[in-house]
């Protein structure tokens, strides 16, 4: 099986072609410009596109799997109802990114700046958000158990009727969120306008491992 080259989607970018639909699996594709293409229902299984610009492209419904990302740009892209599985987003920029019912598992989102992004009915299930700064976000409706999010930043954040059960929240800042009917077990770790102070071994359920 012929993968495609970087070379090879750069002509078709520079002809005009589409890229809707694509099977980029196992492309090698590091620093790749591919800002404001569609690339919706496209494939990236096994895709190498660190430090890649995806500024303002469509990835609606794209499938991302086993790749690497990091320190990709995907700003103000559309990645609604996208699937990314166990995929390497460190450092990765998704600013006013539209993430809405996107499926993001057992990614590592370390460092990823999710700055105002719509995330409304996200899945994140044991993704790994460490330091990674979610400052008005909007998460509402979401599932994030078991995401760890230590030390992540939470500023005019909208939380509100999302599942938190077992997400490591140790060090994270919250200030001014929103938190309605938020799933998480014992005390909410979030006070208005202070860093979250919270001893985990002191609100485990004793269903935590359940």
């Amino acid at each position: 099986m012929d993968f495609l080259t970087k070379e090879e989607v750069e002509k078709m970018i520079k002809e005009g072609k589409s890229l809707k639909d694509m099977d980029f699996s196992f492309a090698e594709l590091d620093g790749i410009d591919l800002s404001g293409q569609d690339l919706s229902g496209a494939t990236f299984t096994g895709a190498e596109l660190r430090n890649a610009n995806l500024e303002g492209a469509n990835l609606e419904g794209a499938f991302i799997a086993d790749a690497d990302f990091s320190g990709a740009n995907f700003k103000n892209a559309n990645l609604s109802r996208a699937i990314l599985q166990r995929v390497n987003l460190r450092k990765a920029n998704f600013e006013n990114a539209k993430m809405f019912k996107a499926q993001m598992m057992v990614c590592d989102a370390t460092d990823a700046n999710f700055t105002n992004a719509d995330m409304k009915q996200t899945r994140l299930e044991t993704s790994k958000l460490f330091k990674a700064k979610l400052d008005k976000a909007d998460i509402s409706y979401s599932n994030l158990r078991g995401v760890d999010f230590q030390k992540a930043s939470f500023i005019g954040t909208n939380i509100s009727y999302s599942d938190m059960r077992k997400a490591k929240l140790q060090g994270a800042w919250f200030e001014d969120v929103k938190a309605e009917e938020v799933m998480v077990y014992g005390k909410a770790p979030w006070t208005q306008g202070t860093k979250a102070d919270i001893d985990i071994e002191m609100i485990k359920a004793p269903n935590w491992d359940d």
